[in-house]
């Protein structure tokens, strides 16, 4: 196996399966292809973040719909997932086309995952009782546009490499990105729509520079796979495989690491979606420091930032089902001090909690990405088939379901506690708050680390599947 070296870090060149894949990519520098894969999670969480962390209070605030009204879009569009999710993973798998299997979807939907956004943040000149009409439509057609782009995306990493340790390092580099995009979202947004005027207008021209910029971006990352996403011999071998089993679906119940980890990934984001949903109220209602937030959140997120770029130094130490549960068990910390104590009165009192915070969950956020290629090399170890877009769908159905059971919850309690949007809150509300922020995201974090220890995939299995896979493929 070849090695490119990049400071301290060894990163494989992917072994190639035929000759002319060979051929195709020989000339190519796997970092500059790393590089920019890495950007499609930029593109894609520009989007993804945008809507985690301001959908609820701009449709709240400023479009002017009910936080009944707006739990059940978040409700409805998951009903839309559990259908499209699987469809996308199993149709991605089966693509064969001459841009590739995952390529094709991320190319020619990008931009309508680029409009979905804008339209999420445009408020048209409708009757009042045609809005929550309106809003349910648009973010059902997100849902499906976000679908369509991400899973495909995702499904990539195995194919790039189909070494462990450059996996994480992969997704080091797309979790950087991520990081960096919502770094830009919590720092930038604010101000952005504030510089474009504001309220209705401000918002729909940001939500259309955040559109075109995760368009641009999907598309530079597609590029990236080029000289990976190609027919293999192993990839026809498995489908054949695949085709005798007729449903893979089976083999994604029996594969127990996978479950394992889909639980622990679902209850993260649920957790942090409820932290991202009542940021905003948070620092409205209950600090009245409105002003605070790009500063806060631009520590905050480059703490995470850091921590994604010495992921695989982390992973190298503990492993990734011990860093995860380390890091994730950590993040309990500032949450359950700030629970305590809400009503912060130095900016760098909470800047310090909120490091913490970052710096951890920036680990806890991305491992979980490294570790599902693991899952799909144990399910192509055991039972003979590599499903890369069912797992990656189901994974991210998953993170879809602990978003919108977040951002149901957050405007479903919110509401049963009597908020009222631009009012000042009753005392009900204001504990509300306090609990969606800070006491019941720590409580889900406790239960991530119990999930996560039933996780069987140590490194010493994982290098025991590798070689044992690597002799089936030179077999092949």
């Amino acid at each position: 196996m070849e090695e490119l070296k990049s400071g301290e870090i060894s990163i494989d060149i992917p072994r190639y399966s035929s000759e002319s894949e060979m051929g195709r990519t020989k000339n190519k520098n796997i970092l500059v292809d790393i590089f920019k894969y890495s950007l499609g999670g930029l593109g894609v969480t520009l989007a993804t973040n945008l809507t985690m962390s301001y959908l609820n209070f701009f449709l709240t605030d400023i479009f002017g719909i009910t936080a009944f009204a707006v739990a059940g879009i978040m409700l409805v569009s998951r009903i839309v997932d559990a259908i499209t999710d699987p469809v996308m993973g199993i149709g991605a798998d089966r693509t064969k086309s001459r841009w590739g299997k995952f390529r094709p979807w991320m190319i020619f939907f990008a931009p309508a995952l680029g409009f979905a956004v804008f339209l999420l943040f445009y408020t048209p000149n409708i009757p009042e009782s045609m809005k929550v009409v309106y809003a349910y439509g648009v973010f059902i057609f997100y849902s499906i546009a976000i679908t369509i782009v991400s899973i495909p995306y995702f499904a990539l990493v195995p194919v790039i490499s189909k070494d462990s340790h450059t996996r994480t390092i992969i997704i080091s580099w797309k979790s950087v990105m991520c990081q960096v995009a919502v770094l830009c979202i919590s720092t930038f947004a604010l101000p952005m729509v504030n510089m474009f005027g504001g309220g209705q207008k401000g918002w729909a021209t940001f939500g259309g520079i955040v559109g075109v910029a995760a368009t641009i971006f999907v598309w530079i990352a597609a590029d990236g796979a080029k000289a990976h996403d190609i027919p293999s011999n192993t990839e026809v071998l498995n489908n054949t495989k695949s085709n005798k089993e007729k449903n893979n679906f089976k083999i994604l119940l029996k594969t127990k690491p996978l479950l394992v980890l889909v639980v622990a990934f679902g209850l993260s984001m649920f957790a942090n979606t409820l932290v991202n949903s009542a940021n905003m109220y948070y620092f409205k209602y209950i600090l009245n420091k409105q002003n605070w937030i790009p500063t806060v959140m631009a520590v905050s997120m480059g703490a995470s930032i850091f921590a994604s770029m010495i992921l695989p130094k982390i992973e190298g130490i503990f492993g990734k089902k011990k860093a995860f549960m380390y890091s994730t068990l950590i993040c309990v910390v500032p949450l359950i001090l700030l629970g305590l104590n809400p009503n912060v009165t130095s900016i760098y009192s909470l800047l310090a909690q909120l490091i913490l915070f970052g710096f951890m969950y920036g680990i806890a956020s991305a491992l979980p990405w490294a570790m599902i290629p693991d899952c799909i090399d144990y399910a192509e170890w055991k039972y003979g088939v590599q499903p890369n877009g069912l797992f990656t769908a189901t994974f991210t159905f998953v993170q879809k379901c602990g978003i919108a059971i977040g951002g149901f919850l957050s405007s479903f309690l919110l509401g049963i506690a009597g908020f009222v949007a631009n009012k000042d809150q009753v005392e009900s509300s204001i504990k509300m708050i306090i609990s969606l922020r800070f006491i019941i995201p720590a409580v889900l974090f406790l239960l991530v680390v119990v999930v996560l220890y039933f996780y069987e995939i140590t490194p010493e299995r994982t290098k025991e599947i590798s070689k044992e896979l690597e002799k089936r493929r030179e077999i092949a």
